[in-house]
């Protein structure tokens, strides 16, 4: 989602690093009902803005189960739009993709939200990273979740990945330079594991790993 955020971790140690040249290749700008969003009623539709025109492999909107609910795609330039069959149900909603971008390259990725009441998600969680970053999810069941990490640095990304998706739920992170925050959906139980891409002031970066399991 943001080109610049792009690190490799090696062995277990903390690598700093400048951020590498943007690629070329699509990115998720944006989306409507936004990322990580709780609605009080459920979107007719749901649009996916990327930063260049890309081409349809599979649009897939799921529950919060995990089940694929019918749906019908359009593509309108770099957006896509999607069109469920029948009105989404109250919980989590994901909406995952698999298109292809102008130089070939296949983009995966997911997107999700809360139709109706946030979940009630249970105490805080730490997080076991590799390589070590203070890191606590603040709760133990899928819902509208924030992980925090006790690190300098200032801005950043974290992907979050589980089998029942094609490609991660990727939230932005944000840093005072003592703590960094990221807020978003995980919408089903299970076993998750997150990514997470880390940048200081001066442009160094941290990547850190872990995997968290959800009630």
């Amino acid at each position: 989602m943001r080109k610049a955020l792009v690190a490799a971790v090696l062995g277990s140690l903390i690598i700093l690093v400048s951020p590498t040249p943007a690629s070329a290749h699509a990115d998720m700008d944006t989306s409507s009902p936004a990322n990580g969003a709780v609605l009080a009623k459920a979107p007719k539709t749901i649009t996916l803005s990327f930063s260049e025109p890309v081409d349809v492999d599979t649009v897939q909107v799921l529950d919060g189960q995990a089940r694929p609910l019918t749906s019908a795609t359009k593509v309108n330039g770099a957006s896509i739009i999607v069109t469920p069959a029948a009105a989404l149900p109250a919980g989590a909603i994901t909406t995952q993709w698999k298109v292809k971008s102008d130089d070939g390259h296949v983009v995966t990725g997911a997107v999700s939200f809360i139709v109706g009441s946030r979940p009630v998600t249970g105490r805080p969680v730490t997080v076991t990273t590799t390589p070590h970053v203070p890191t606590v999810l603040s709760g133990a069941r899928a819902g509208q979740l924030s992980v925090g990490f006790t690190t300098a640095m200032t801005s950043g990304e974290v992907a979050w990945s589980t089998q029942s998706l094609t490609g991660p739920i990727t939230w932005v992170a944000v840093g005072n330079g003592r703590k960094a925050t990221a807020t978003g959906v995980l919408p089903f139980p299970g076993t998750w594991t997150m990514q997470a891409t880390l940048v200081g002031k001066a442009g160094q970066v941290v990547v850190t790993t872990g995997t968290v399991t959800l009630g």
